[in-house]
C-alpha cells in the first residue's frame, strides 16, 4: 500500500494590519495539521484573531537541521504542514527556505499562496519602470560600502530590506555611490504610521534624521540608474529592433528600453510608434 504523503502551505501573514490575509491562507492554517511559525508570538495574535486552533511549533533562523528532518518526516507520513512567517511571505529573506528546499528534495509537495509581500507592496507605490528590478533583501552587517557600490552598476529598480537601526548608515552609504538616484522608503508599511518618503539620498537621510524616524522596518526601493543612453537615433532604432523582433509590444519594449537607458518611458514610447508608422 502507498502512503501518502503530506504537503507544505506556504502561508503569507500580514505585514502588519490583521485583515490582509486571504481566505486561502486562513483555511490553510485551519486544515494544516501543524503549523511552523517564525514568531511563535506573532503568529498566535494572528490565530486568536481568527480563532484558529491549529497546534504551532517554532521553525526559525536558528532552527536545528534536526527539527527540519522532524517536520519533513511528519510531512512524510501524511501530516499537512503550513510554514508562516512572522510577516510577509516565507521563504523570501526568511528561513523558510530551507524547509522548502528539504520538502523538494523528499518528493513533497510544496503549495505556495499568494499573499503579502514587502518588496512587492513598495514597488507597486514607487513609480518606477518595473520591466526588470532585483531584489537584494537585507545587505551584509559588514561591508555595507562594498554591497552599495555594487549596487550602483545596476540601471534597473533595486529593492533592499533594512532594519531601523541601520537606515542611516545605509542613506549614507547610497549618498555616497548614488547621489542621483531617486528613492522609495516604505517604512511600517500597512500599519498605522505607514510612511513612504520619496526623494534623493541626501534629502531622506536629512529627513529621517530630523524627525527621528529610526524605529519601524524599511522595504528600500532605489530607483533606475541613468545608464548609458544611447547616443542617437541609430542606437534607439537597434534597441526598438531587437526587442520589437521578439515578438515584445510597444509597451513592453518601451519599458524594457527605459528601464536600460534611462531614458523618459513616454519619449522610448513616442519613438516607436513613430518607427511603426513609418
Amino acid at each position: 500500500m502507498v502512503k501518502i504523503k503530506g504537503r507544505l502551505y506556504i502561508c503569507p501573514s500580514p505585514l502588519g494590519n490583521l485583515e490582509d490575509i486571504t481566505l486561502r491562507v486562513i483555511r490553510a492554517l485551519k486544515e494544516a495539521d501543524l503549523i511552523a511559525a517564525e514568531d511563535t508570538r506573532q503568529t498566535r495574535k494572528l490565530l486568536a484573531h481568527y480563532d484558529i486552533h491549529t497546534p504551532v511549533t517554532s521553525y526559525h533562523q536558528h532552527s536545528s537541521p534536526g527539527h527540519t528532518e522532524k517536520l519533513v518526516a511528519a510531512m512524510l507520513a501524511g501530516k499537512n504542514l503550513a510554514l508562516i512567517s512572522d510577516a510577509g511571505t516565507p521563504a523570501i529573506s526568511d528561513p523558510g527556505q530551507f524547509l522548502v528546499k528539504a520538502c523538494i528534495e523528499q518528493g513533497i509537495e510544496v503549495d505556495p499562496l499568494p499573499g503579502p509581500c514587502a518588496a512587492i507592496a513598495a514597488l507597486s507605490a514607487s513609480g518606477f519602470p518595473l520591466a526588470a528590478f532585483t531584489f537584494r533583501g537585507f545587505l551584509p552587517r559588514k561591508g555595507i560600502d562594498k554591497a552599495v557600490a555594487a549596487l550602483a552598476t545596476i540601471e534597473h529598480p533595486v529593492v533592499l530590506y533594512e532594519s531601523p537601526r541601520r537606515i542611516v548608515p545605509l542613506l549614507s552609504s547610497l549618498n555616497q555611490h548614488m547621489p542621483e538616484r531617486d528613492l522609495l522608503l516604505a517604512r511600517e508599511l500597512t500599519k498605522f504610521h505607514q510612511q513612504l518618503l520619496r526623494g534623493k539620498p541626501a534629502q531622506l537621510l536629512a529627513r529621517v534624521q530630523a524627525e527621528e524616524l529610526e524605529r519601524g522596518e524599511y522595504t528600500v526601493v532605489l530607483g533606475p540608474g541613468q545608464g548609458s543612453p544611447p547616443r542617437g537615433d541609430a542606437d534607439l532604432l537597434a534597441l526598438a529592433n531587437k526587442y520589437l523582433g521578439q515578438n515584445m509590444s510597444a509597451r513592453d519594449a518601451a519599458d524594457r528600453i527605459s528601464s536600460e537607458t534611462g531614458m523618459p518611458r513616454r519619449e522610448v514610447y513616442k519613438f516607436l510608434h513613430k518607427k511603426k508608422d513609418s
